[in-house]
């Protein structure tokens, strides 16, 4: 089984990000809008950042320019952003403070799984997989209206995004929807064939056009991990007595 996981993970290798500074191939059939009605737009002062910091949140912002994340905006939105310490104490974070965009922007009504219904998915399975999305957020494209009310100012200039940025109001349900699409074919099996899964998700994957070339996500290739007992999956914990827990 392995050798075969290994031999098609092979076969689709383009679908893998390896190492590098370019942005991820946008997902197809799904972009991020953003309805914020006739609202009288509101342009946020910058807030101030540490000196010490400075250089980093440039060389940032020079590397969201250069890899097509981000562009110069002149957008009558703005809003600020707050500079947060990665846990190694060096490197940065850019969070922009997204809570007074948020208000006005409508509330899309696509949903999110329920916790319950997927864990009962775990139930007879036996092989388990993670896979953590290039970028995640960043894959999405922004539509034109969407990257005026994505626009952030800092002490170097006025932003937009080109692709889909975190904290944006309906982000995770725009997500979701590219979630959904990758997985559609793959469905709940009757009792009497689940065992039979193995060999049909193996059979499924060989085929041309499998959904992941399809909707064009990508993963990176160096945080794929292998025989793992122990994967984060939820903010829940549940253990199984053959040791594997999620």
């Amino acid at each position: 089984m392995e050798m075969k996981l290994r031999k098609i993970l092979k076969y689709h290798r383009k679908i893998f990000l390896g190492n590098g500074n370019a942005a991820p191939a946008p997902p197809r059939g799904v972009v991020c809008d953003l309805d914020v009605g006739n609202v009288r737009p509101v342009a946020q002062r910058a807030r101030q950042i540490a000196p010490h910091l400075l250089v980093k949140v440039y060389e940032l912002l020079k590397k969201l320019l250069e890899t097509g994340l981000i562009e110069h905006s002149e957008s009558e939105w703005a809003s600020p952003i707050v500079i947060v310490l990665k846990k190694n104490g060096v490197d940065i974070r850019m969070c922009i403070d997204y809570r007074v965009v948020n208000e006005f922007i409508k509330l899309s009504r696509y949903p999110l799984p329920l916790i319950d219904d997927l864990l009962i998915g775990f139930e007879s399975a036996i092989w388990f997989m993670s896979l953590d999305m290039a970028s995640g957020f960043w894959a999405v494209l922004m539509t034109e209206r969407a990257k005026l009310v994505s626009a952030f100012i800092c002490p170097f200039g006025h932003f937009q995004w080109i692709r889909m940025p975190f904290g944006l109001k309906n982000a995770p349900l725009i997500y979701q929807a590219v979630i959904n699409n990758c997985l559609w074919g793959f469905v709940r099996l009757p009792p009497e064939e689940e065992a039979l899964v193995d060999r049909d998700v193996l059979e499924f994957l060989k085929q041309d056009g499998p959904d992941a070339d399809r909707t064009r996500v990508q993963d990176p290739e160096r945080t794929c991990d292998e025989d793992s007992t122990q994967f984060a999956y939820v903010p829940r914990f549940d253990r199984w007595d053959d040791g594997v827990s999620a």
